[in-house]
């Protein structure tokens, strides 16, 4: 008798023993934005604490600068669309007109100076004028047969109209000036700095008028999705809670436990490198761990939990 109220109080005692529990806190991702461009802070739209929607406007950038750039990138592509839009229509009709003149008169020009060639010619065979008489009227008639063939292939230049290379290098210039244009765009906008998604302001160091370099911290938020908690995992439960696995969360002042999921685990140990360690000293590692905490959750970042380590 005596044996079995003995082993029915032990089986008591292990009924009642709690599962062992580490410490931690709730946690929620950090957004952190910067300063784009060194510049003065024109603007700041709201306060640390204020919750924020996604697409929020939080802080702006003084924008002189980057407005001039613009400009002249528009300048630019107006000037690059209006080369191309002349290619494409070709020559004017005033414009083949002239051409056409100019071939009128190289012409006559030239039937002048064939003619004075071969009345010189006539008169040098009749030793009335000299070798130097000839070759200037030759030089001469040359001359306007060149001027001639030039005015007649840049009449034919403009009646063929623009070359597919010329128009290939237009086409060209106007996507580099559109592409310089989407830059400065995307440079604006960059000063202008918003919320990418559902946070709370957790840090606002700058004032409006301080100028800031760039790289600076303007914006520190806290995402108001996903929050999870974040313990230090020992050694020997590493192969029980494996991303995934489940594990029960208590929260003081709740009588129910909140189901959590593993989210990682990290691989290296938080504390002294476990080759610099005995086995014995292994056991006391300490591995960084963070664990979702169910959807709906509205726990406050800092507020300290207990997580129950799987037996």
């Amino acid at each position: 008798m005596r044996v079995l109220s003995l082993v029915a109080l032990l089986l008591l005692s292990a009924c009642q023993q709690e599962a062992p529990r580490v410490f931690g806190t709730v946690e929620r991702d950090r957004l952190t934005l910067t300063a784009p461009v060194g510049e003065l802070i024109r603007a700041v739209h709201v306060h640390e604490g204020d919750e924020v929607k996604a697409g929020t406007l939080l802080l702006e950038l003084d924008d002189t600068a980057v407005q001039a750039r613009l400009a002249l990138r528009r300048a630019e592509l107006a000037r690059a669309e209006a080369q191309l839009a002349e290619l494409l229509k070709g020559a004017r009709i005033e414009a083949l007109a002239q051409a056409r003149a100019k071939v009128s008169g190289a012409e006559a020009t030239l039937t002048e100076a064939e003619s004075r060639y071969e009345r010189t010619a006539r008169l040098y065979k009749d030793k009335v004028l000299t070798q130097a008489d000839l070759d200037g009227a030759r030089a001469a008639r040359d001359t306007a047969l060149a001027a001639r063939d030039s005015a007649t292939q840049a009449l034919r230049e403009l009646e063929n109209g623009t070359r597919s290379e010329q128009l290939d290098q237009a086409r060209a210039a106007v996507a580099a000036a559109e592409a310089q244009l989407a830059l400065e765009q995307k440079a604006l906008a960059d000063l202008h700095l918003v919320a990418a998604q559902d946070a709370l302001v957790d840090l606002l160091p700058w004032r409006a008028g301080d100028r800031v370099a760039a790289g600076t911290q303007l914006v520190g938020l806290l995402a108001k999705n996903r929050p999870f908690v974040r313990i230090y995992l020992p050694a020997p439960y590493l192969d029980k809670m494996l991303p995934g696995a489940e594990v029960q969360i208590r929260v003081d002042g709740r009588a129910d436990a909140l189901t959590g999921k593993v989210r990682k685990v990290r691989s290296q140990p938080a504390y002294t490198p476990f080759y610099a360690l005995n086995e014995r000293d292994r056991a006391q590692l300490m591995y960084l761990t963070d664990i979702d905490l169910p959807e709906g959750s509205e726990l406050p970042s800092g507020l300290a939990i207990e997580v129950e380590l799987p037996q």
